[in-house]
């Protein structure tokens, strides 16, 4: 049991990198992001888009966190659901980014 969750937790590390790669490549995507005369609308969307594009950074690396620390004295499978949930609110983010960047566009 214990291998298997060290080559999960390999694997998941792997996940992470990729997922933290695929992070700063959405930084394509805010090249010519600001225009010179913005409303206020348009002021709280760059924030919050802003917001998302930094947590993207940040997810991949707490996710790794947890889920290396639940692999340490794994009992059970059912102690890896607080990385999967974080895993999923990356994606949850990535999506949401992605729609803003296109709306703000």
């Amino acid at each position: 049991m214990q291998w298997i969750a060290i080559l999960t937790a390999l694997g998941w590390t792997l996940l992470q990198v990729f997922l933290l790669f695929v992070s700063t490549q959405c930084i394509f995507g805010l090249i010519e992001f600001r225009t010179a005369t913005e409303n206020m609308y348009q002021k709280a969307l760059s924030h919050t888009i802003m917001f998302l594009f930094y947590s993207l950074f940040i997810l991949p690396l707490i996710s790794l966190g947890l889920f290396c620390f639940a692999v340490v004295n794994i009992t059970g499978w059912h102690e890896l659901e607080p990385a999967i949930w974080i895993f999923v609110t990356w994606c949850g983010v990535l999506f949401t980014f992605f729609t803003l960047l296109s709306v703000k566009k």
